[in-house]
């Protein structure tokens, strides 16, 4: 039933009336869509038919206290009257009847109840019934449909995880079953898809700072090459004795760094923080996602302000090397230098992909990777997971594999590697520290940001801001009066996921539009408040400012992306907050999907 309320929203607006894609389909794939009516029809005639159901399935009609079997019979028939007037050529008229009536249909039959008088194979039987009148609906679909029908599927499982987790763990165990006895490779994918975003969403669920010691390293079961550096905040590594002895593995590891400060408390505070983003990202979860997966944390006693976050990474890259003799076996295998570690393996941000590459990607690959990110943040919405930090130097892309010979071409022609914009990763998970208020002291020194230039005239006093922090969060958040502490909403995922749709169609970095206006502005403000603790804070006019440029930068997509995606993009940026986030994401991932070049 799930599976049909799921492909039966797909067809219909907000009233759930039949909208008119089904209208457009009915023309488009005639027979297609006499198809669908078909199977519709047959299905709610076998609903409406007590005596067959009675016969072939092993249903009885339950007697309420206001209704005897023998007149809910009747009410049964004379209610589905009108399907006999539905001709299968699926005229316009006959469209009309059935949008007509079959909401009222539909609702008196979820009122009726049943009784089991049959075996268990009539009960198998129906089941196998329903089980093919979806496939057959699912078959005669246009792909957008079911898309989006798969969409609501994934928001409909784990609606009442909360509320009822031993159903949704059935729901999973329900969906691996499926996936591992299913023929067919899309219904497959579908439903090994629907296992992992639940079990995804039950990890989210029952998230805790418990784990096991196993899974926590120190500095010295890593090899910390130069070459691995890619910025402050994330490196590759060597891991060393994994995933068993004698073997390592090339891992990314984020660091989570503290105020030299932070007290003993905060400490433990953002280590059980980070605990409980490592016991998500370790969950099972759909490749569509796009989030890591997590192995372990890095924490040491000699250095409690650096903590780090260690992710696999894509298996070509990661490797699995011997790194020591093991007696008696000759050697056969060579480890590679870290430099050629970093050549294979090094990842590239869309944000050092923008500036490195001004003739910009191929407006197919950017139309992928928008759609492959807005998908992935409504899946993450769906499992009730915030990401919290959306912005393109955390949108990563790996290298394909490729020859030595290849690789040394591309370093004397200094282009970058071929990259592969199929897989790409969302990261960004180091910024616990920003959440904690640890200290009086003034902030630590700026750090100039890759990429922005330090064009303030008098940047000595006033250095110009990190946008990469700032801007890429909604404007009503920046100027919550409880900061950073503020609840984090969907909606501000969703305008951080504008601002990168932004970047991407137009394919320069927020501090470089409308003439570099928004790197022009101050930074942020610090004061001690009553607490001797350091409040930053924004000016309004700042921000509003700030939401300008990005408003006025937006108009210019219709030019270069047409009007569907940039319609996307500005409803991402728009700072009104939709009654349902989960149902506006899902629309603008269906229209989005409809752009091509």
């Amino acid at each position: 039933m799930t599976i049909f309320q799921a492909w039966d929203e797909a067809w219909t607006d907000s009233n759930e009336r039949l909208d008119k894609k089904i209208t457009e389909f009915a023309e488009t794939d005639t027979l297609l869509a006499r198809g669908i009516l078909q199977q519709l029809v047959a299905l709610l005639r076998t609903l409406s038919d007590p005596e067959k159901l009675k016969r072939r399935y092993g249903l009885v009609l339950q007697v309420s206290a206001h209704h005897q079997s023998e007149d809910l019979a009747l009410e049964m028939k004379y209610g589905s009257s009108y399907l006999s007037d539905v001709n299968d050529k699926l005229p316009r008229a006959d469209l009309a009847i059935f949008d007509e009536n079959r909401l009222r249909h539909m609702a008196f039959l979820q009122k009726i109840r049943f009784g089991i008088s049959g075996t268990v194979s009539s009960l198998e039987d129906l089941f196998g019934r329903l089980d093919e009148f979806n496939r057959y609906l699912q078959l005669l679909a246009p792909q957008a449909i079911r898309a989006n029908a798969d969409r609501k599927l994934f928001e409909l499982a784990v609606k009442d995880i909360g509320k009822d987790p031993d159903k949704a763990k059935r729901l999973e165990e329900g969906a691996a079953y499926e996936a591992k006895h299913s023929i067919d490779q899309g219904a497959k994918a579908r439903f090994e898809d629907l296992s992992k975003l639940v079990n995804f969403s039950l990890a989210i669920q029952s998230a805790n700072p418990d784990m096991s010691r196993k899974k926590i390293f120190s500095r010295a079961d890593f090899s910390f090459d130069k070459p691995y550096y890619i910025d402050r905040n994330t490196t590759l590594a060597r891991l060393f004795d994994y995933p068993t002895k004698h073997q390592s593995r090339i891992v990314l590891v984020e660091w989570v760094f503290l105020d030299k400060h932070a007290s003993g408390s905060a400490i433990l505070k953002v280590l059980d923080e980070t605990k409980v983003t490592w016991s998500i990202l370790h969950a099972h979860k759909p490749l569509k996602i796009l989030l890591p997966s997590s192995i372990g944390l890095i924490f040491d006693d000699s250095s409690p302000r650096n903590i780090g976050i260690v992710f696999q990474l894509p298996p070509h890259i990661r490797g699995r090397e011997s790194h020591k003799d093991i007696p008696g076996e000759p050697t056969t295998r060579v480890i590679p230098s870290p430099t050629t570690v970093a050549e294979i393996g090094k990842p590239t941000s869309l944000r050092q992909l923008i500036l490195k590459e001004p003739q910009s990607l191929d407006l197919g690959i950017r139309f992928l990777l928008a759609k492959q990110l807005l998908d992935a943040v409504h899946l993450m919405h769906t499992a009730r997971f915030t990401h919290r930090n959306i912005r393109p130097d955390n949108l990563l892309f790996f290298p394909v594999p490729r020859s030595r010979d290849q690789r040394r071409h591309e370093g004397r022609d200094g282009l970058l590697p071929k990259l592969d914009f199929t897989k790409p990763l969302i990261v960004g998970f180091h910024d616990a520290y920003l959440q904690i208020q640890v200290s009086s002291d003034p902030p630590p020194p700026y750090s100039q940001p890759e990429g922005l230039k330090p064009i303030l005239k008098n940047s000595n006093r006033k250095p110009p801001r990190d946008v990469v922090i700032d801007c890429y969060t909604h404007p009503e958040r920046r100027l919550d009066p409880r900061g950073r502490s503020a609840p984090y909403r969907l909606l501000d995922d969703l305008y951080s996921v504008g601002c990168v749709l932004l970047e991407l169609g137009l394919w320069e970095t927020l501090d470089h539009m409308e003439g570099e206006d928004i790197a022009l502005r101050a930074p942020l403000v610090g004061e001690v408040g009553e607490s001797m603790e350091v409040v930053m804070f924004e000016k309004e006019e700042e921000v509003c400012k700030d939401a300008e440029v990005v408003k006025k930068a937006a108009k210019r997509l219709d030019v270069i992306t047409g009007r569907i995606y940039a319609e996307v993009t500005r409803e991402c940026l728009s700072p009104k907050s939709p009654r349902d986030v989960l149902e506006t994401e899902r629309r603008l991932a269906a229209k989005l999907a409809q752009v091509t070049a």
